[in-house]
């Protein structure tokens, strides 16, 4: 019989620990967390003046997109640094010193794992699109020979559109939510590992992750309205272009006024960051033992 993971277990366990090891958590992510605030400082600027540019039809916007290569990398690779340190921690290895990058081999076998379950994903989502223009040639042609069939192959075309969106968090649960236990503890990339695990967990693992990035989202939605105000309504009649130019010119303000405002935007990115690695790791690795309790492996750190 396949194992469930326990839901208001995980969620409980995540809390607590984030909570309850909140200098521990601080003292494993803090120096890779202060570099990927830099980074991100350099990040929101960049990005302001791309978008400004893009919209403006300026060619400088090509000059700007260079930069925005290197330092998402580069925030990616200090991401994966705390997510790595932060998952020992949950599996009851501390770190043993307060300077660490903590760019080991966990790490770069992290790193690797996330770039193979993102390209597996991306493979799935490429073929799964194929497939959909398939299905539409299909609906075409059926729309040709029986033109009272349009009311019907819109409803069908609409759900397949909306189970193309949604294939995207159900390869993307099942691939990465267990990965970085699998990949640090087993010492193994854990693609097929994590995706084998998480069958017939998915709903059970989404409420688990929806408990735990809800939170971070409300807060970060609030404090993004209070610097740059709502999202503009656009005049009743405006073209697409009308309302895509306000749309931008929203997001470019509200960027620049995180910019402005940085000494509020980057603590409060690292607090919902330190909480969502800390939360995360520890429902991650709570699951992944509760999936594996029978391989005689040791308790989670705090249990």
């Amino acid at each position: 019989m396949k194992k469930k993971i326990p839901v208001g277990g995980a969620i409980a366990h995540a809390y607590r620990f984030v909570f309850g090891n909140a200098l521990a958590v601080f003292k494993a992510i803090w120096l890779p967390l202060v570099a990927q605030m830099a980074v991100a400082f350099l990040l929101m600027k960049r990005i302001a003046l791309f978008m400004a540019a893009t919209q403006a039809h300026d060619p400088a916007a090509i000059g700007l997109f260079g930069p925005l290569l290197l330092l998402i990398p580069l925030a990616l690779l200090f991401y994966v640094a705390q997510y790595t340190a932060v998952t020992e921690l949950a599996l009851g290895r501390p770190s043993p010193s307060w300077v660490a990058f903590h760019f080991n081999r966990p790490m770069w076998r992290l790193l690797g794992g996330l770039l193979a379950a993102i390209g597996a994903i991306v493979a799935l989502a490429v073929a799964l699109f194929l497939a959909g223009l398939m299905l539409a040639f299909g609906f075409d042609l059926l729309m040709k020979a029986l033109p009272g069939s349009r009311p019907v192959v819109a409803i069908l075309a609409g759900l397949m559109v909306g189970a193309y969106a949604l294939s995207f968090f159900f390869f993307g649960i099942r691939f990465l939510f267990l990965l970085a236990p699998v990949n640090v503890e087993e010492q193994r990339l854990g693609v097929r590992r994590s995706w084998q695990l998480s069958h017939r967990n998915f709903w059970r693992i989404l409420l688990i992750t929806l408990a735990i990035v809800i939170p971070i989202g409300i807060i970060n939605q609030a404090f993004g309205f209070w610097l740059g105000g709502f999202p503009p309504t656009p005049p009743s009649g405006a073209s697409k272009e009308a309302r895509d130019a306000l749309q931008a010119a929203w997001q470019i303000a509200q960027l620049n006024r995180m910019v402005e405002h940085w000494y509020l935007a980057l603590p409060l990115t690292a607090l919902t960051l330190w909480f969502q690695l800390g939360a995360g790791a520890a429902a991650q690795v709570f699951a992944w033992r509760k999936l594996t309790e029978d391989d005689g492996l040791a308790p989670i750190a705090g249990d």
